[in-house]
């Protein structure tokens, strides 16, 4: 057969978008330091959401992100790169102009051994994130218990339609402390138990994109 050079390139026209981004120390820093103040704070109860939320998880803290306007800046930037992202990808018009981050809720979550996060989705606002501050040596590249298996331990999983050919119905990803993801809050997701010694701390929020309309 006479051979020939041809041009292809794979589309992704379907599924939601994930942002991932790396947070500078500092910002990581300033998140554990205001965790750690929560539990040494007297009246710690007011602050604990975790009957509120979905989580079989040892400890979840409700958190004003406003205290950190520099990572709240950050998440604006990156959400709206990744809704601008997208609109460009489709090539649509843009309609709408974001202007700023509105926070629905924020939280810290502390997970330890046998703790996990089932498979669900977040009810308000349009974008969700996820942002690991500490990650146990336990959580690493095989399993303790099947180690013969696809690696899930203390793995985060995206989860959305089924999995075909040419079709992936999940995302399993392994956390890293400075890993930020940024989702459409309508996104499955779960966290899975690790086993061992550590803690994995997180942190979460509900985010919609306060907008104008172009004239």
């Amino acid at each position: 057969m006479e051979e020939h050079q041809i041009e292809a390139q794979v589309l992704t026209p379907f599924g939601p978008r994930i942002l991932k981004a790396t947070v500078p120390p500092n910002i990581l820093d300033t998140l554990n330091s205001y965790c750690e103040e929560i539990l040494e704070t007297e009246n710690r109860e007011e602050l604990d959401i975790s009957k509120d939320l979905v989580g079989h998880v040892q400890e979840e803290w409700s958190f004003n992100l406003e205290k950190v306007p520099d990572f709240g800046n950050m998440l604006f930037i990156l959400t709206k790169g990744l809704y601008e992202q997208f609109i460009n990808e489709r090539k649509e018009e843009q309609t709408e102009v974001p202007e700023s981050l509105v926070v629905h809720k924020s939280w810290f979550v502390r997970a330890f051994e046998n703790d996990y996060n089932p498979t669900h989705m977040h009810t308000s606002g349009s974008y969700s994130c996820v942002l690991y501050l500490k990650v146990p040596d336990t959580i690493s590249d095989t399993n303790s218990k099947n180690v013969n298996k696809t690696v899930t331990e203390g793995y985060l999983d995206f989860i959305y339609g089924t999995s075909l050919v040419c079709c992936a119905g999940n995302l399993c990803l392994k956390p890293e402390i400075g890993d930020l993801y940024i989702f459409p809050s309508y996104l499955f997701h779960a966290a899975y138990p690790f086993y061992g010694e550590g803690e994995r701390r997180s942190f979460s929020a509900n985010m919609s994109l306060g907008v104008k309309k172009e004239a």
